[in-house]
């Protein structure tokens, strides 16, 4: 497990300023100054929210290197100004604490002066009249699991364990929606039996959830147990009880479907009802809430969790399900005890779980595939392509056993599958898999790395992905650019420290083509890539061998495909990667848009974002050409890994005063040519324009 470290604040020379790095995270901000200044470390417990790294820089003026936007808050934490970056707003002398939005950690601003918030073309400018210095407080988003629990294989055991989940939420107040106050629950491990280490106590939540012994009434109701800090506990029907009073959790459609309505409807009204504390702020779900239901927020924000869940549930879901954001992602978990350690991993992430005992009977079989993608399987239901190529002894021998299959569709924007066989349209994950996000550990200190490798001179033209990559100059990257490689030479590339590997080339039954020959992945022990987009025909089994051999996660092929389609498609992935997309959400935005992106899928962790977002979450844009000079425009935000479900945002459109939940498409807007072309130079970010699909600095606004 990692060791916890604590962010730093450090000067820096190019730019002049002060860098913020956190080593949790990976993750890095920098503010800049008139001139070169040494920060002076300063104890946190002096700032008024929690902060773990505090410095005192002395200055009155920052500048940001893009968009932020701000809230000012008084000594107390009430806000007294809402900051975006489309306005300029000031503040009268006096003490106050500004939180930046955007910035990749919590960060807070503390002065005694006044304030002026100034946005620009590239960034924003901060100035505080009659203040002779500014403390700076970081604090990280991430926590890994405190603990690990041990437990046996049966259900009583089991339903023990997850009850301890809970114990990682710092509050059990509504404020557990904002990602930065839910802990990551603890490990659970299958031992001999139930052991829970010191100090990993349940929540006083008055919340217990009651059902069957069995596996697959056990694993859907885990990241409702944790959110809600309940006790789990073996009965005879899936039941819910709240203040004493039960809710059943098999209402309707069935049991797995009323938990996923459970965990949403309390999870946005929890969002809403956080407005009435320090996060007083317009909030448009709220007012969609408002507008179907009758509910008191000021008397539930200040109820027990108990009481203020079953008000909640006594409000008929049907009622607030417009206002519930997507869901990011739902996980198809095979009901084994073997797969009861993805579980923590899974809650963290407030993932819907389904169970399904055969999946390629509870989905679709290779049937529904395209006829391009089902010829990759041969012509017997379910069976695997296997290559020809053989892995050194000690691997796992070079075919891919198991069934082909398509989940159930699901109402999430990602979708992943733990257990045996191949999910087309998921990515798959496993026990190992999951526990490599915790052996992962960022420097950002250092430049991003990407190795872009073109094996075939025929795709020159997408080895121009080294410029995009590289597009964005207030982050530091190491593109290392190779052609034509050799077998040994592309093995001891693999074998170097990477965040991003993008290889163009040939794939087929013996590995990836090279000069001399075929490297086949299978061969490799170690690989010490940390993402990767194999860009070459057939490339499932490569990449697939890649993540056995230590890469997180990666984009590859299932049939051939076209030099034209490959190097459109590998354009658009290093683009949506290179604005923070993780690799399942740039894909699902991608399938969207290109038919012909079916042929691609996400091996291991989809969840894996290589790059970090510039500015919160990462969204899109849709815009519907209109008449006399107006166009509708939709906006999508995108959770990812810094920036999960229950953030806020808003976005740079003109005259937009309200926040927006950061999962799904957030409002629809109506906007004059001007005001399109103004959001478009905002930053970059994909736009789909009556179907096809652009980026914010090359729509042809002239066209529409």
């Amino acid at each position: 497990m990692t060791t916890h470290r604590s962010p730093a604040i450090r000067s820096t020379s190019g730019p002049r300023g002060i860098r913020l790095t956190d080593p949790i995270e990976g993750v890095q901000f920098t503010l800049l100054t008139p001139r070169a200044v040494e920060p002076e470390p300063i104890d946190p417990s002096a700032f008024e929210p929690p902060v773990d790294t505090a410095a005192s820089i002395p200055v009155s003026r920052l500048e940001t290197l893009y968009q932020v936007g701000a809230l000012v808050r008084d000594a107390d934490m009430n806000i007294v100004a809402d900051c975006t970056s489309g306005e300029r707003t000031s503040v009268d002398p006096g003490e106050y604490y500004l939180e930046i939005s955007s910035a990749k950690m919590k960060l807070y601003l503390h002065v005694t002066g006044g304030v002026a918030f100034e946005p620009g073309d590239d960034g924003v400018s901060l100035s505080f009249p009659g203040a002779a210095a500014v403390r700076v407080g970081v604090r990280s988003l991430h926590e890994h699991p405190a603990a690990t629990i041990e437990t046996a294989s049966d259900p009583g055991s089991v339903a023990a364990a997850l009850s301890h989940l809970g114990s990682a939420l710092k509050t059990t107040s509504c404020e557990r929606s904002f990602p930065t106050l839910r802990g990551h629950p603890p490990l659970v491990e299958v031992g001999d039996g139930l052991s829970v280490p010191d100090g990993i106590e349940p929540p006083d939540a008055d919340v217990a959830i009651e059902v069957p012994p069995a596996f697959d009434r056990l694993f859907p109701i885990a990241p409702l147990a944790y959110y809600l800090g309940a006790t789990v506990e073996i009965g005879d029907e899936p039941i819910l009880i709240a203040d004493g009073e039960p809710f059943a959790l098999d209402r309707g459609d069935g049991f797995e479907a009323t938990v996923e309505r459970v965990l949403k409807q309390t999870f946005l009204l929890d969002c809403v009802t956080r407005t009435e504390g320090l996060y007083d702020v317009p909030l448009h779900e709220r007012a969609l809430v408002e507008a179907a239901v009758d509910l008191d927020f000021e008397r539930l924000y200040e109820l027990p969790i108990g009481a203020r869940v079953g008000r909640y549930l006594d409000v008929p879901y049907d009622d607030v399900a417009p206002a519930v954001p997507k869901w990011k992602l739902t996980a198809d978990v095979v009901p084994d005890p073997e797969s009861v350690p993805v579980l923590p991993f899974l809650a963290d992430e407030l993932a819907v779980i389904r169970c399904p005992d055969d999946p390629a009977a509870a989905g679709q079989s290779t049937e529904s595939l395209s006829p391009a993608v089902k010829s990759v399987f041969g012509g017997e239901r379910g069976a695997v392509w296997r290559s020809t190529g053989r892995r050194d002894a000690g691997g796992s021998g070079g075919s891919l056993d198991g069934n082909v299959f398509t989940p159930e569709p699901a109402d999430s924007i990602e979708q992943t599958y733990v257990g045996d066989g191949v999910p087309i349209g998921a990515s798959k994950m496993s026990v190992d898999e999951y526990y490599r996000r915790l052996d992962f550990e960022s420097d950002p200190e250092r430049q991003i790395r990407v190795r872009v490798v073109c094996n075939d001179p025929e795709m020159d033209e997408e080895n121009a992905v080294e410029g995009t990559y590289g597009a964005r100059e207030w982050l530091e990257f190491d593109i290392s650019t190779y052609d034509q490689l050799t077998t040994a030479e592309l093995a001891a590339l693999l074998e170097r420290e990477a965040d991003f590997l993008h290889y163009i080339g040939h794939a087929d039954e013996e590995g990836l083509r090279c000069v001399d020959g075929h490297l086949d992945a299978r061969t490799l022990d170690q690989v010490d890539v940390n993402a990767f987009l194999l860009n070459a025909c057939q490339s499932y089994e490569q990449g697939r061998a890649l993540v056995d051999a230590g890469a997180l996660g990666g984009i590859v092929t299932l049939t051939d495909v076209l030099n034209p389609t490959a190097t459109e498609i590998g354009m658009s992935i290093a683009r949506f990667l290179n604005q923070g997309f993780s690799l399942l959400s740039m894909l699902d935005l991608l399938e969207k848009r290109n038919r012909l992106a079916q042929r691609y899928m996400v091996v291991g962790d989809g969840n894996m974002t290589p790059v970090e977002s510039r500015t919160g979450s990462p969204f899109s844009a849709t815009v519907r050409t209109g008449e006399q000079n107006e166009h509708s425009v939709s906006i999508t935000g995108y959770p990812s890994k810094h920036y999960q479900l229950g953030a806020i945002t808003r976005p740079h459109v003109s005259g937009v005063t309200k926040y927006y939940l950061n999962s799904g498409e957030l409002d629809t807007y109506s906007l004059s040519e001007s005001e399109l072309r103004e959001l478009l130079q905002t930053q970059v970010f994909p736009v789909v324009v009556d179907g096809t699909l652009y980026w914010s600095d090359d729509v042809p606004i002239e066209a529409l």
